[in-house]
């Protein structure tokens, strides 16, 4: 019987058995990686190509997608790589759900670079895929380079919140991606391009979770991931910026924000030059208040005390775009610090809620004209996030 009968004097001193712990549902399940199935291999030409659209095995829950990079057989002239080379070698990268809802789109492989990296998706200490052992600058005679991106859908490594169901079959994720062109200072090469272009294979892996069993020697396992539907978004805006006072809106409101990563180019020019035009101070407002006001040094102090980029190391500090350093024209605005400081060590209590109706806005004064890029990463819970 239930309820206060367990207490009755035909029972005294008999104990209450402790209910069974249920099993957490990483513990419960495995990690797991297989080819995806994408193996495509193209020549760099002096146009874009699209290299298609893919399905995504069904499998568990799907923690993220792993894209090598490979490109090989280029040969002759003096190349000098762009400034986002190679990762802009890919563009127009794009992860959606089965009902077709976008999960991550990228413009450039860079801004995918930029997610990994500053992202809190990983260990500081591994997510600048420069420093990477597979990763291969492009190289000056011939244009070849090799490296790995990664298109996060799993928030969190520690109970594996954001993992979404992949179990259908007839219901798939799909990935679109596109091969940027080659041509003369097109983004990929500078002014001299490779006589012979080369050509780049392109594989994508998928790591995911096992889908538990119910019960693990007589112990309940949990067989969904935290407030299982959880997702996590990554989303690009762009805002053409004159010189002096701006006030700059951003529209991608309506869930908890996790991630601001700004990319400030100057027209005509580059990310180096846009590095010295973004405001300093710069204002954040939050419904017309302002939340932080960031002077510069305080700004790239802040990146480098929460991830170790562009720290002395040898009593050298590694430059602008450097691997370890940190990124020219780039300012990331986080709210995943919480637990000790370090990006993506987070319990999501910093995570922003907002409305459809939330102002969220930059404000200061750019020294010169330019294109800013956000990078905007959101999330939907669904059931209880926060530890």
């Amino acid at each position: 019987m239930g309820g206060t009968a367990a207490g009755t004097s035909k029972n005294r001193g008999a104990t209450n058995a402790p209910a069974a712990a249920v099993v957490p549902f990483i513990r419960a399940s495995a990690q797991h990686r297989e080819p995806a199935g994408i193996d495509i291999s193209r020549q760099i030409t002096t146009s874009d190509q699209d290299l298609g659209v893919f399905d995504i095995p069904a499998y568990g829950y799907v923690r993220s997608l792993l894209i090598l990079v490979q490109a090989t057989g280029g040969a002759g002239a003096s190349v000098v790589p762009g400034e986002d080379s190679p990762f802009n070698a890919l563009k127009n990268i794009a992860l959606t759900e089965p009902n077709g809802a976008f999960i991550a789109a990228f413009n450039s492989g860079y801004e995918t670079f930029l997610a990994d990296k500053w992202g809190g998706l990983r260990d500081p200490a591994g997510a600048d895929l420069r420093q990477s052992p597979v990763f291969s600058a492009v190289s000056t005679t011939g244009g070849n380079f090799q490296y790995l991106l990664r298109i996060p859908v799993e928030i969190n490594l520690r109970d594996g919140l954001g993992s979404l169901p992949n179990q259908n079959a007839a219901a798939t994720f799909k990935l679109r991606l596109t091969l940027a062109s080659g041509a003369a200072s097109a983004g990929l090469y500078g002014a001299t391009v490779p006589t012979t272009q080369p050509t780049v294979r392109v594989r994508v892996f998928l790591e995911a979770w096992d889908q538990p069993e119910t019960a693990t020697a007589g112990a309940a396992n949990q067989v969904t991931p935290p407030a299982v539907n959880t997702t996590q978004f990554w989303s690009v805006q762009s805002f053409n910026v004159n010189a002096g006072a701006q006030n700059i809106r951003f529209t991608r409101v309506g869930n908890y924000l996790r991630n601001l990563i700004m990319i400030y180019r100057r027209t005509a020019s580059t990310r180096a030059n846009g590095h010295l035009d973004f405001p300093d101070p710069a204002t954040v407002y939050l419904d017309t208040r302002p939340l932080d006001i960031v002077e510069r040094n305080n700004f790239l102090h802040q990146m480098f005390e929460r991830t170790g980029f562009g720290g002395v190391l040898n009593a050298t500090a590694p430059a602008l775009d450097a691997p370890g350093g940190l990124d020219a024209g780039v300012f990331v605005y986080d709210f995943t610090n919480e637990f000790d400081g370090l990006l993506g060590r987070e319990n999501r209590d910093l995570w922003l809620p907002t409305l459809g109706s939330t102002r969220l806005e930059l404000q200061g004064t750019f020294a010169n004209a330019g294109t800013l890029t956000v990078l905007t990463n959101d999330v939907a819970i669904a059931g209880n996030v926060f530890i």
